[in-house]
């Protein structure tokens, strides 16, 4: 699996950082072990989460893709808890399907999580850190 997870317990950060090809299967198989595995424990219910795609070769994401994702990623959002998610991208294709998913992540109903893409580390770590 190309998605490896770090847990910044003092920020209250989760970093996934991405490698190698990423397609639609990968990113669904991903997010849901992440969801099973971290997201679900009550200690990080309130982390903010910041995925890097800067390291990634290839992408092969269709629409549909990412809809499920957006779908799937919302099913753990809970009432009262906001959080950030900020997207590390180096490529236009990349930052294309990032800002896609934010729009199909903002359709949701349930959705609490405020989603941005950013092409500099520095930027997207700064938003995700200075969450008032």
């Amino acid at each position: 699996m190309p998605a490896h997870h770090v847990i910044d317990n003092k920020n209250k950060l989760i970093v996934t950082t991405w490698e190698g090809d990423v397609v639609d299967i990968d990113l669904i198989e991903a997010l849901t072990k992440y969801q099973q595995d971290i997201q679900c424990r009550p200690q990080y219910l309130g982390y903010n989460e910041i995925v890097d795609f800067s390291n990634v070769r290839k992408i092969k994401v269709t629409t549909e893709g990412i809809k499920n994702i957006g779908r799937t990623a919302s099913t753990t959002d809970q009432n009262g808890i906001d959080r950030r998610l900020a997207f590390i991208v180096s490529s236009e294709l990349a930052f294309g399907l990032a800002r896609m998913y934010e729009v199909y992540r903002s359709f949701t109903r349930k959705t609490n999580k405020e989603v941005r893409t950013f092409k500099k580390k520095s930027d997207a770590y700064e938003w995700v850190m200075n969450k008032t």
